[in-house]
Protein backbone atom coordinates (compact mmCIF):
# COMPACT_ATOMS: atom_id res chain seq x y z
CA UNK A 1 0.00 0.00 0.00
CA UNK A 2 1.66 3.35 -1.11
CA UNK A 3 1.66 6.42 0.95
CA UNK A 4 -1.28 7.75 -0.58
CA UNK A 5 -3.65 4.85 -0.05
CA UNK A 6 -2.65 5.09 3.36
CA UNK A 7 -3.09 8.66 4.24
CA UNK A 8 -6.37 8.64 2.56
CA UNK A 9 -7.46 5.43 4.70
CA UNK A 10 -6.13 7.66 7.77
CA UNK A 11 -8.22 10.52 7.06
CA UNK A 12 -11.13 8.46 6.50
CA UNK A 13 -10.86 6.63 9.79
CA UNK A 14 -10.22 9.79 11.35
CA UNK A 15 -13.54 11.42 10.08
CA UNK A 16 -15.60 7.71 10.65
CA UNK A 17 -14.39 8.63 14.51
CA UNK A 18 -15.28 12.09 14.60
CA UNK A 19 -18.54 12.45 12.45
CA UNK A 20 -20.27 9.87 14.80
CA UNK A 21 -18.92 11.22 18.01
CA UNK A 22 -19.74 15.00 17.53
CA UNK A 23 -23.53 14.25 16.19
CA UNK A 24 -23.48 11.86 19.40
CA UNK A 25 -22.18 14.74 21.44
CA UNK A 26 -24.98 17.50 19.37
CA UNK A 27 -27.87 14.66 19.76
CA UNK A 28 -27.55 15.33 24.09
CA UNK A 29 -30.65 17.66 24.19
CA UNK A 30 -32.96 16.58 21.68
CA UNK A 31 -35.62 14.10 22.17
CA UNK A 32 -35.63 10.49 21.70
CA UNK A 33 -32.04 11.22 22.13
CA UNK A 34 -30.98 7.35 22.60
CA UNK A 35 -33.01 6.12 19.57
CA UNK A 36 -31.22 8.73 17.44
CA UNK A 37 -27.71 8.05 19.33
CA UNK A 38 -28.26 4.32 19.08
CA UNK A 39 -29.03 5.10 14.66
CA UNK A 40 -25.82 7.05 14.63
CA UNK A 41 -23.31 4.32 16.00
CA UNK A 42 -24.63 1.84 13.76
CA UNK A 43 -23.90 4.30 11.21
CA UNK A 44 -20.69 5.14 12.25
CA UNK A 45 -19.57 1.60 13.26
CA UNK A 46 -20.60 0.53 9.66
CA UNK A 47 -18.29 3.51 8.02
CA UNK A 48 -15.26 2.87 10.53
CA UNK A 49 -16.03 -1.12 9.46
CA UNK A 50 -15.08 -0.42 5.70
CA UNK A 51 -11.70 1.24 6.14
CA UNK A 52 -10.77 -1.54 8.33
CA UNK A 53 -11.76 -4.28 6.25
CA UNK A 54 -10.19 -2.07 3.62
CA UNK A 55 -6.88 -2.28 5.29
CA UNK A 56 -7.02 -5.80 5.79
CA UNK A 57 -8.13 -6.63 2.06
CA UNK A 58 -7.22 -3.83 -0.25
CA UNK A 59 -8.74 -6.50 -3.79
CA UNK A 60 -12.16 -6.05 -2.53
CA UNK A 61 -12.41 -2.44 -3.81
CA UNK A 62 -9.37 -2.76 -6.23
CA UNK A 63 -10.91 -5.76 -8.34
CA UNK A 64 -13.95 -7.28 -10.20
CA UNK A 65 -13.59 -10.52 -8.05
CA UNK A 66 -14.34 -8.70 -4.76
CA UNK A 67 -16.37 -10.56 -2.20
CA UNK A 68 -18.35 -7.11 -2.03
CA UNK A 69 -21.94 -6.33 -4.32
CA UNK A 70 -20.91 -3.48 -6.58
CA UNK A 71 -23.96 -1.41 -4.94
CA UNK A 72 -22.55 -1.70 -1.27
CA UNK A 73 -18.98 -1.10 -2.76
CA UNK A 74 -20.19 2.37 -4.80
CA UNK A 75 -22.24 3.23 -1.15
CA UNK A 76 -19.09 3.19 0.64
CA UNK A 77 -17.25 4.87 -2.03
CA UNK A 78 -19.84 7.62 -2.37
CA UNK A 79 -20.04 8.15 1.10
CA UNK A 80 -16.03 8.35 1.93
CA UNK A 81 -14.74 10.57 -0.85
CA UNK A 82 -18.19 12.92 -1.53
CA UNK A 83 -20.61 12.96 1.74
CA UNK A 84 -17.82 12.18 4.75
CA UNK A 85 -16.47 14.92 3.55
CA UNK A 86 -19.07 17.68 2.85
CA UNK A 87 -20.68 16.10 6.37
CA UNK A 88 -16.95 16.79 8.17
CA UNK A 89 -16.74 20.48 6.69
CA UNK A 90 -20.37 21.26 8.37
CA UNK A 91 -19.90 19.80 11.12
CA UNK A 92 -16.32 21.34 12.08
CA UNK A 93 -17.61 25.33 10.84
CA UNK A 94 -20.39 24.47 13.38
CA UNK A 95 -17.68 23.38 15.86
CA UNK A 96 -15.96 26.51 15.21
CA UNK A 97 -18.59 28.78 15.45
CA UNK A 98 -19.21 27.43 18.86
CA UNK A 99 -16.07 27.56 20.29
CA UNK A 100 -15.95 31.37 18.66
CA UNK A 101 -18.87 32.18 20.34
CA UNK A 102 -18.12 30.49 23.63
CA UNK A 103 -15.14 32.53 23.42
CA UNK A 104 -16.52 36.15 22.71
CA UNK A 105 -18.79 35.49 25.60
CA UNK A 106 -16.07 34.80 28.04
CA UNK A 107 -13.89 37.51 27.20
CA UNK A 108 -17.30 39.96 27.29
CA UNK A 109 -18.25 38.58 30.62
CA UNK A 110 -14.82 39.09 32.40
CA UNK A 111 -14.81 42.99 30.52
CA UNK A 112 -18.27 43.78 32.12
CA UNK A 113 -17.66 42.19 35.30
CA UNK A 114 -21.02 41.58 36.00
CA UNK A 115 -22.72 39.13 38.32
CA UNK A 116 -23.80 35.75 36.15
CA UNK A 117 -27.27 36.10 35.29
CA UNK A 118 -29.19 32.64 35.64
CA UNK A 119 -29.61 30.90 33.14
CA UNK A 120 -32.55 31.27 31.06
CA UNK A 121 -34.43 27.85 29.43
CA UNK A 122 -33.69 27.80 25.83
CA UNK A 123 -37.37 28.67 23.94
CA UNK A 124 -39.01 25.84 22.38
CA UNK A 125 -39.09 26.96 18.93
CA UNK A 126 -34.94 27.24 19.02
CA UNK A 127 -35.27 23.23 20.90
CA UNK A 128 -37.08 22.21 17.37
CA UNK A 129 -35.08 23.72 14.80
CA UNK A 130 -32.59 21.94 16.51
CA UNK A 131 -34.16 19.22 17.04
CA UNK A 132 -34.50 19.09 12.51
CA UNK A 133 -30.90 19.97 11.80
CA UNK A 134 -30.08 17.51 13.90
CA UNK A 135 -32.52 14.36 12.44
CA UNK A 136 -31.61 15.98 9.26
CA UNK A 137 -27.56 15.73 9.74
CA UNK A 138 -28.38 11.89 10.67
CA UNK A 139 -30.86 10.99 8.38
CA UNK A 140 -29.96 12.57 5.25
CA UNK A 141 -26.71 11.69 4.41
CA UNK A 142 -26.82 7.90 4.43
CA UNK A 143 -30.17 8.14 2.57
CA UNK A 144 -27.93 10.55 0.17
CA UNK A 145 -25.58 8.12 -0.49
CA UNK A 146 -27.71 5.27 -1.50
CA UNK A 147 -29.73 7.30 -3.35
CA UNK A 148 -26.78 8.49 -5.17
CA UNK A 149 -25.21 4.49 -4.94
CA UNK A 150 -28.53 3.82 -7.30
CA UNK A 151 -27.94 6.53 -9.73
CA UNK A 152 -24.32 5.26 -10.07
CA UNK A 153 -25.20 1.69 -10.85
CA UNK A 154 -27.57 2.83 -13.40
CA UNK A 155 -25.12 4.15 -14.99
CA UNK A 156 -22.94 1.72 -15.08
CA UNK A 157 -21.96 0.73 -18.66
CA UNK A 158 -23.48 3.12 -20.11
CA UNK A 159 -21.37 5.31 -22.91
CA UNK A 160 -22.29 7.66 -26.12
CA UNK A 161 -20.15 7.99 -29.39
CA UNK A 162 -18.51 11.27 -29.48
CA UNK A 163 -17.33 11.93 -32.99
CA UNK A 164 -14.99 15.09 -34.08
CA UNK A 165 -13.97 15.88 -37.30
CA UNK A 166 -10.33 17.92 -37.20
CA UNK A 167 -8.19 19.82 -39.19
CA UNK A 168 -5.41 19.35 -38.66
CA UNK A 169 -2.01 21.15 -39.81
CA UNK A 170 0.69 18.98 -41.71
CA UNK A 171 -1.79 15.80 -41.89
CA UNK A 172 -1.40 14.46 -45.57
CA UNK A 173 -3.39 15.30 -47.60
CA UNK A 174 -3.96 11.35 -49.51
CA UNK A 175 -5.45 10.19 -45.84
CA UNK A 176 -7.96 13.18 -45.79
CA UNK A 177 -11.04 11.60 -44.13
CA UNK A 178 -8.75 9.03 -41.90
CA UNK A 179 -10.66 7.62 -38.40
CA UNK A 180 -9.32 7.20 -35.40
CA UNK A 181 -11.46 5.32 -32.75
CA UNK A 182 -9.89 6.37 -29.30
CA UNK A 183 -10.47 4.36 -25.58
CA UNK A 184 -10.00 5.37 -22.31
CA UNK A 185 -9.99 5.12 -18.90
CA UNK A 186 -11.88 1.58 -18.91
CA UNK A 187 -10.79 0.85 -15.69
CA UNK A 188 -11.37 -2.88 -15.65
CA UNK A 189 -12.40 -3.81 -11.85
CA UNK A 190 -15.03 -3.12 -8.92
CA UNK A 191 -17.26 -0.72 -11.06
CA UNK A 192 -17.12 -2.76 -14.46
CA UNK A 193 -18.52 -5.59 -15.96
CA UNK A 194 -18.03 -8.20 -18.52
CA UNK A 195 -21.63 -6.96 -20.51
CA UNK A 196 -20.12 -3.15 -20.61
CA UNK A 197 -16.51 -4.81 -22.32
CA UNK A 198 -18.40 -6.85 -24.44
CA UNK A 199 -20.37 -3.80 -25.46
CA UNK A 200 -17.02 -1.61 -25.49
CA UNK A 201 -15.99 -3.67 -28.26
CA UNK A 202 -19.21 -3.84 -30.46
CA UNK A 203 -19.52 -0.22 -30.32
CA UNK A 204 -15.53 -0.01 -31.50
CA UNK A 205 -16.06 -2.39 -33.91
CA UNK A 206 -18.97 -0.99 -35.52
CA UNK A 207 -16.77 2.27 -36.00
CA UNK A 208 -15.18 0.30 -38.60
CA UNK A 209 -11.97 3.16 -38.05
CA UNK A 210 -9.08 2.60 -39.76
CA UNK A 211 -6.99 2.63 -36.43
CA UNK A 212 -7.82 2.22 -32.58
CA UNK A 213 -6.06 3.85 -29.52
CA UNK A 214 -6.19 3.49 -25.85
CA UNK A 215 -5.19 5.78 -24.05
CA UNK A 216 -4.49 4.60 -20.78
CA UNK A 217 -6.18 3.14 -17.48
CA UNK A 218 -7.27 -0.14 -18.92
CA UNK A 219 -7.05 -1.79 -15.53
CA UNK A 220 -8.21 0.24 -12.19
CA UNK A 221 -6.17 -1.41 -9.50
CA UNK A 222 -5.61 -5.19 -9.69
CA UNK A 223 -3.46 -6.88 -12.16
CA UNK A 224 -5.67 -9.98 -12.02
CA UNK A 225 -7.81 -7.97 -13.84
CA UNK A 226 -5.54 -7.34 -16.79
CA UNK A 227 -6.67 -10.87 -18.98
CA UNK A 228 -9.99 -9.43 -18.76
CA UNK A 229 -9.62 -5.93 -19.87
CA UNK A 230 -6.71 -7.57 -22.81
CA UNK A 231 -9.40 -9.80 -24.09
CA UNK A 232 -11.53 -7.11 -24.57
CA UNK A 233 -8.31 -5.21 -26.44
CA UNK A 234 -8.04 -8.32 -28.91
CA UNK A 235 -11.31 -8.55 -29.80
CA UNK A 236 -11.34 -4.88 -31.29
CA UNK A 237 -11.10 -4.79 -35.14
CA UNK A 238 -9.22 -2.00 -37.18
CA UNK A 239 -7.07 -2.11 -40.45
CA UNK A 240 -4.18 -0.25 -39.36
CA UNK A 241 -3.49 -1.68 -36.09
CA UNK A 242 -4.43 -1.18 -32.32
CA UNK A 243 -2.08 0.53 -29.77
CA UNK A 244 -1.75 1.55 -26.33
CA UNK A 245 0.05 3.11 -23.33
CA UNK A 246 -0.02 3.21 -19.42
CA UNK A 247 -2.40 5.13 -17.35
CA UNK A 248 -2.18 5.85 -13.56
CA UNK A 249 -3.90 3.21 -12.56
CA UNK A 250 -2.37 0.45 -14.81
CA UNK A 251 0.78 0.84 -13.15
CA UNK A 252 -0.67 0.68 -9.00
CA UNK A 253 0.73 -2.95 -8.72
CA UNK A 254 4.25 -2.17 -10.88
CA UNK A 255 4.71 -0.51 -14.53
CA UNK A 256 7.37 -3.61 -15.04
CA UNK A 257 4.50 -6.07 -14.80
CA UNK A 258 1.89 -4.36 -16.46
CA UNK A 259 4.11 -3.85 -19.51
CA UNK A 260 5.44 -7.43 -19.64
CA UNK A 261 1.34 -9.08 -19.22
CA UNK A 262 0.43 -6.81 -22.21
CA UNK A 263 3.23 -7.59 -24.28
CA UNK A 264 3.31 -11.49 -23.84
CA UNK A 265 -0.61 -10.80 -25.39
CA UNK A 266 1.06 -9.62 -28.29
CA UNK A 267 -0.87 -6.06 -27.89
CA UNK A 268 0.92 -2.80 -28.84
CA UNK A 269 2.50 -1.06 -25.91
CA UNK A 270 4.05 2.27 -26.66
CA UNK A 271 6.17 3.38 -24.02
CA UNK A 272 8.45 6.17 -24.61
CA UNK A 273 8.53 5.16 -28.17
CA UNK A 274 7.38 5.24 -31.65
CA UNK A 275 5.63 3.44 -34.66
CA UNK A 276 5.25 4.16 -37.96
CA UNK A 277 2.04 3.54 -39.11
CA UNK A 278 1.76 3.30 -43.00
CA UNK A 279 -1.81 4.13 -44.22
CA UNK A 280 -3.01 3.53 -47.43
CA UNK A 281 0.78 3.91 -48.35
CA UNK A 282 1.52 6.97 -46.60
CA UNK A 283 3.39 7.05 -43.58
CA UNK A 284 2.65 8.78 -40.07
CA UNK A 285 3.74 8.15 -36.92
CA UNK A 286 2.11 7.50 -33.35
CA UNK A 287 4.26 8.59 -30.36
CA UNK A 288 3.08 7.02 -27.02
CA UNK A 289 4.33 8.04 -23.82
CA UNK A 290 4.95 6.18 -20.06
CA UNK A 291 2.71 7.31 -17.01
CA UNK A 292 5.11 9.32 -14.86
CA UNK A 293 4.91 12.11 -12.35
CA UNK A 294 4.86 15.67 -12.72
CA UNK A 295 8.30 16.34 -12.26
CA UNK A 296 9.37 13.89 -15.22
CA UNK A 297 6.14 14.34 -17.29
CA UNK A 298 7.82 16.74 -19.79
CA UNK A 299 11.47 14.80 -19.91
CA UNK A 300 9.00 11.97 -21.35
CA UNK A 301 6.92 14.09 -23.32
CA UNK A 302 10.22 15.89 -25.01
CA UNK A 303 12.11 12.48 -24.97
CA UNK A 304 9.51 11.01 -27.33
CA UNK A 305 9.12 13.79 -29.33
CA UNK A 306 12.56 13.81 -30.17
CA UNK A 307 12.57 9.76 -31.74
CA UNK A 308 10.13 11.21 -34.92
CA UNK A 309 11.22 10.86 -38.24
CA UNK A 310 11.70 14.14 -39.86
CA UNK A 311 8.96 15.02 -42.36
CA UNK A 312 7.16 13.03 -41.10
CA UNK A 313 3.50 13.57 -39.38
CA UNK A 314 3.50 12.68 -35.78
CA UNK A 315 1.09 12.20 -33.34
CA UNK A 316 1.13 11.55 -29.67
CA UNK A 317 -0.79 9.28 -26.61
CA UNK A 318 -0.12 10.49 -23.42
CA UNK A 319 -2.47 10.03 -20.72
CA UNK A 320 -2.31 12.43 -19.15
CA UNK A 321 -3.56 15.97 -21.02
CA UNK A 322 -1.03 18.38 -19.13
CA UNK A 323 1.74 16.79 -21.59
CA UNK A 324 -0.03 18.41 -24.17
CA UNK A 325 2.04 21.84 -23.05
CA UNK A 326 5.62 20.05 -23.94
CA UNK A 327 4.26 18.27 -26.99
CA UNK A 328 3.05 21.57 -27.87
CA UNK A 329 6.27 22.85 -27.67
CA UNK A 330 8.32 20.37 -29.40
CA UNK A 331 5.77 20.95 -32.57
CA UNK A 332 3.41 17.81 -32.15
CA UNK A 333 0.20 18.76 -34.04
CA UNK A 334 -2.04 16.33 -32.49
CA UNK A 335 -2.24 15.08 -28.64
CA UNK A 336 -5.15 12.44 -27.25
CA UNK A 337 -5.57 11.83 -23.46
CA UNK A 338 -7.84 10.53 -21.21
CA UNK A 339 -7.23 10.59 -17.05
CA UNK A 340 -9.45 13.07 -16.30
CA UNK A 341 -12.92 11.32 -16.65
CA UNK A 342 -14.46 14.74 -17.75
CA UNK A 343 -13.86 16.38 -14.48
CA UNK A 344 -16.26 13.34 -12.76
CA UNK A 345 -18.56 15.89 -11.20
CA UNK A 346 -19.35 18.66 -12.94
CA UNK A 347 -21.96 21.17 -12.32
CA UNK A 348 -21.48 23.05 -15.63
CA UNK A 349 -19.38 23.25 -18.57
CA UNK A 350 -16.65 25.19 -16.36
CA UNK A 351 -17.73 24.73 -12.79
CA UNK A 352 -16.89 21.26 -10.80
CA UNK A 353 -13.83 18.88 -10.75
CA UNK A 354 -12.70 19.80 -14.08
CA UNK A 355 -11.65 23.03 -13.78
CA UNK A 356 -10.39 22.48 -9.98
CA UNK A 357 -8.29 19.65 -10.75
CA UNK A 358 -6.89 20.35 -14.52
CA UNK A 359 -6.25 23.13 -17.51
CA UNK A 360 -7.67 20.76 -19.69
CA UNK A 361 -10.36 18.36 -18.63
CA UNK A 362 -12.58 17.77 -21.75
CA UNK A 363 -13.09 18.22 -25.79
CA UNK A 364 -10.93 20.08 -27.61
CA UNK A 365 -8.70 22.30 -27.18
CA UNK A 366 -6.49 24.33 -29.53
CA UNK A 367 -2.85 26.47 -29.87
CA UNK A 368 -1.60 27.67 -33.07
CA UNK A 369 0.54 24.77 -33.84
CA UNK A 370 -1.33 21.75 -32.11
CA UNK A 371 -4.42 20.37 -30.81
CA UNK A 372 -5.43 18.16 -27.92
CA UNK A 373 -8.54 15.81 -27.19
CA UNK A 374 -9.30 14.49 -23.96
CA UNK A 375 -11.70 11.17 -23.64
CA UNK A 376 -13.72 11.53 -20.93
CA UNK A 377 -13.34 8.09 -20.81
CA UNK A 378 -15.19 4.92 -20.04
CA UNK A 379 -15.02 3.19 -16.57
CA UNK A 380 -14.58 4.61 -13.10
CA UNK A 381 -12.71 4.36 -9.93
CA UNK A 382 -14.95 6.48 -8.22
CA UNK A 383 -18.73 4.93 -9.39
CA UNK A 384 -20.59 8.38 -10.21
CA UNK A 385 -20.67 11.01 -12.33
CA UNK A 386 -22.03 14.10 -13.25
CA UNK A 387 -21.80 16.26 -16.12
CA UNK A 388 -19.32 13.85 -17.63
CA UNK A 389 -20.81 11.26 -19.64
CA UNK A 390 -18.66 7.95 -20.36
CA UNK A 391 -17.66 8.17 -24.22
CA UNK A 392 -15.99 6.47 -26.68
CA UNK A 393 -14.44 9.13 -29.53
CA UNK A 394 -14.10 8.89 -33.29
CA UNK A 395 -11.71 11.33 -34.57
CA UNK A 396 -11.93 11.75 -38.05
CA UNK A 397 -8.79 13.75 -39.60
CA UNK A 398 -8.76 16.11 -42.49
CA UNK A 399 -5.73 18.20 -43.84
CA UNK A 400 -5.11 21.82 -43.82
CA UNK A 401 -5.57 23.79 -46.76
Amino acid sequence: MNLFIGSLIAIFLSLDVFVPLRLIMLLRPVRNRRLWRGIVAVLGGSALGFCIILLMHRTILGSSRGPLPRWFVASLFIWHFLILPLLSIGLFFDLFVRAGRAIWNFVRMRGEQKPAEPISPIPESILSRRYFLLAAAVTVPPVATVSLAGIAMAQLGKFRIKPYDLIVAGWPAELDGYTITVIADVHVGAFSTQKMLDDIAEASNQLRSNLVLLAGDLVNISLADLPSGLDMVQRLDSRDGIYMIEGNHDVIEGADRFDRAVRRRGVDLLTDQVVTVNARGVPFQLLGTVWTNDDFRDESVSDTAALREPGVFAMMLAHHPHSWDAAAAAGIPLVISGHTHGGQIMLTDHIGGGPLRFKYWSGLYQKPNSQLIVSNGLGNWFPLSVGAPAEILKLTLHPKI
